[in-house]
């Protein structure tokens, strides 16, 4: 006859785990008002201060070791070469008329990036990894010394493509924000600021004109091609009107037109001649063949001398020419 045991009895099993939830979960009253758990209390708020101190130092050393506009500040010689701003003070006041806008702007994202379209709450500056002021001297670094992409990359500690998108930013911004400024003087601000040698000399000047041009790539279209052509620089460029004032100032800039368009026309399109008032006069170089476009708006042209075929210059000639080269030469300084 087989005998049959029963089955063992399960016991209740309580895991370890379970066991110490439960514990945890009842508080110590007596150990949490011990005196070891308020020096453990004191120590990490004591820690933590000691970390916050070590990480702004450690931040600190960081800047002053590296290419940061925070080295630089106070350092008007240094911001004047990498900027081309007399001082720091000016170069923060430009930058504080620009940070509003600049906070709300958004990162360029190709030709598909819409200038009017609704702004977002999202901040270019941490999208970019670099604080505004920041970027916005790593563009004025660019356009300064013209550094390639790579470079400023390793500056500033950031990738190639995020140097590409903050540049494009910035100058969309640049151009919509300083564009509101005026710069165009008025003929009493001219008058109050001329130097003596175009008041002896030229004193209704009230602009110096010149064209310049910027070298591209040669575009992919056959037209933009032709079009962009400059038989003078002999490259695809693109160019516009500068005009300054008798002192110095720059009081004109055209947009960009292409190469292949000639000095008057440029002059024709740019606008200019709708600032200048009656009685005033332009000074130009001779390729400017725009005599009869100003004496429409009343004003006069003083540009140097042509030669008469083989014949040599008469003296009342050469003087005149080396008046306005002596004076004319400001804009091409300008320029430069």
């Amino acid at each position: 006859r087989s005998i049959v045991e029963p089955p063992p009895k399960k016991s209740r099993q309580v895991s370890s785990t379970s066991t110490a939830a439960a514990a945890a979960s009842v508080p110590d009253q007596e150990c949490q008002h011990c005196p070891c758990v308020e020096g453990l209390k004191t120590n990490v708020v004591e820690l933590t201060l000691e970390n916050a101190a070590l990480r702004l130092d450690l931040e600190i050393r960081t800047v002053s070791s590296s290419f940061s506009v925070q080295k630089f500040l106070g350092n008007d010689d240094k911001i004047r070469y990498y900027t081309g701003f007399p001082t720091s003070n000016l170069f923060v006041s430009c930058f504080e008329y620009l940070e509003q806008s600049a906070k709300s702007m958004r990162s360029w994202q190709g030709e598909k990036t819409i200038l009017d379209a609704p702004r977002t709450t999202e901040k270019p500056g941490n999208k970019g990894k670099l604080p505004l002021m920041e970027q916005f001297f790593l563009v004025l670094v660019r356009l300064r010394l013209d550094l390639d992409v790579e470079d400023l990359a390793d500056r500033f500690g950031v990738s190639e493509s995020t140097i590409s998108r903050i540049f494009t930013t910035w100058i969309n911004l640049m151009y919509v924000k300083f564009k509101e400024l005026p710069t165009w003087m008025s003929r009493k601000k001219v008058n109050k600021y001329m130097p003596g040698s175009f008041k002896k000399w030229y004193p209704s000047t009230r602009v110096i004109i010149d064209a310049t041009e910027f070298f591209v790539e040669k575009p992919s279209s056959l037209k933009r091609q032709t079009a962009s052509w400059s038989d003078y620089k002999n490259h695809n460029t693109y160019k516009l009107l500068v005009g300054i004032s008798p002192d110095g100032s720059i009081t004109f800039l055209s947009r960009l037109y292409e190469g292949s368009i000639s000095d008057r026309r440029l002059t024709e399109v740019s606008g200019i001649l709708d600032l200048l008032e009656k009685n005033d006069s332009v000074m130009a170089d001779k390729g400017f063949e725009i005599q009869d476009l100003l004496a429409a708006v009343g004003v006069r042209l003083n540009i140097p001398p042509k030669r008469r075929g083989d014949t040599q210059m008469q003296p009342d000639d050469i003087m005149k020419t080396k008046k306005i080269a002596s004076v004319r030469i400001h804009v091409e300084r300008a320029i430069q």
